[in-house]
């Protein structure tokens, strides 16, 4: 886990003239006033990293960060403006670019609200709106768009020595406890799948994490209205928006060459006994029901743009004997990427040799070859 938080901003804007005379030409109060109120939350949220962190054991104290977390007390945003007319509020917010907090808008109950709010957030996405629909070259909708950024940039640092990729999912793990209201439940017991889910406390830095996480989404969305990719300009200037995409999206986007750049099975037999094997291996409820493309894929026989994992049902040692018998090789690498498992059982040959399983599937084999 993190053992040392620091936060500063690492951006560097480079501004030239036209920047300049942005700066002071665009609407900047009741974003500045979000800002300020954003890095109130930063700081909070390092201090509770900082605070749960043990040092002996070099992981987050997990009592500790719950404690951190409930301190912060029940969320009552002193910037939002109240309608009295009546009005009933249920609203679940839905990310379109950070995806992965989609599991944590719980619906709130609507019983006890009766006026509408609008977050500071809300109208700060407002101004900016204003400010880039005043603005008539493109080149001054970019300068702008980097501007916020410089702004709104905050990055966990610490004194470990880790890849970008393991630092997310290191920031990704700890704002999913900041969160997850179950979580940090005084009544640890209940569970958000239940139909008391709405009844679970509405914490303060976990609402706040929430609105600036739906600020960032519809930022970007805003910006994409004028053909401007906020998130290719984040990564330009090394700031960090909390995409955290998946692995699996990884995949869908990624181009032609990172598929074929996935380890393959190399097998001597045709595709036909492959297939066969495959049925066999189906029927015996060892291998989930899967398509004859995906099986040829992952046996270098067949090309796709979207690869299904292969989804295997026995026992993890069966799995490596009956690769190593298909292909004469354990291919150990091959096995956790085409069958998603992070274990992987070193084949015992002779006990697989004298069982059921490799003399059916010889027997498949033997009768493959006889009808070449």
């Amino acid at each position: 886990m993190i053992n040392h938080v620091v936060f500063f901003d690492t951006y560097k804007c480079y501004i030239k003239s036209q920047t300049i005379e942005l700066f002071y030409m665009i609407a900047r109060t009741i974003t500045e006033l979000y800002l300020r109120h954003f890095n109130q939350l930063h700081g909070a949220l390092c201090f509770c990293w900082q605070t749960a962190f043990c040092y002996t054991t070099k992981q987050l104290d997990i009592n500790k960060l719950k404690e951190q977390i409930r301190s912060h007390g029940i969320y009552n945003h002193e910037n939002a403006i109240k309608i009295e007319e009546p009005f009933i509020v249920k609203e679940k917010p839905l990310f379109k670019t950070l995806t992965w907090v989609n599991d944590y808008t719980v619906e709130e109950n609507s019983d006890n609200f009766h006026c509408k709010y609008i977050e500071l957030y809300k109208q700060a996405l407002k101004e900016v709106e204003d400010n880039l629909l005043d603005m008539n070259e493109k080149s001054k909708q970019i300068a702008y768009a980097n501007l916020i950024l410089r702004d709104f940039n905050k990055s966990y640092h610490h004194n470990q020595t880790i890849n970008d990729s393991e630092q997310n999912n290191k920031c990704k793990e700890f704002f999913e406890f900041v969160l997850n209201r179950q979580f940090i439940s005084e009544n640890d017991s209940m569970s958000v799948n239940n139909d008391q889910s709405t009844a679970l406390p509405n914490y303060d830095l976990s609402a706040r994490l929430i609105n600036h996480f739906h600020f960032i989404d519809k930022l970007i969305e805003l910006f994409d209205c004028f053909d401007i990719c906020l998130i290719t300009l984040a990564e330009k200037s090394n700031c960090n928006l909390y995409t955290f995409r998946d692995h699996k999206h990884e995949l869908v986007e990624s181009p032609d060459l990172m598929i074929n750049a996935l380890p393959k099975f190399n097998s001597p037999l045709s595709d036909d006994c492959l297939i066969k094997i495959m049925h066999y291996l189906t029927n015996k409820k060892l291998l989930e029901n899967t398509n004859t493309d995906s099986w040829l894929f992952w046996f270098n026989r067949k090309s796709l743009k979207i690869p299904e994992p292969l989804r295997w049902k026995g026992t993890s040692s069966m799995l490596s004997n009956v690769i190593q018998h298909l292909c004469g090789a354990s291919c150990s690498n091959t096995i956790k990427t085409a069958f998603g498992t992070k274990e992987y059982a070193k084949p015992t040959r002779k006990e697989y040799e004298s069982g059921r399983t490799y003399k059916e599937i010889e027997q498949i084999i033997t009768v493959s070859k006889q009808k070449k």
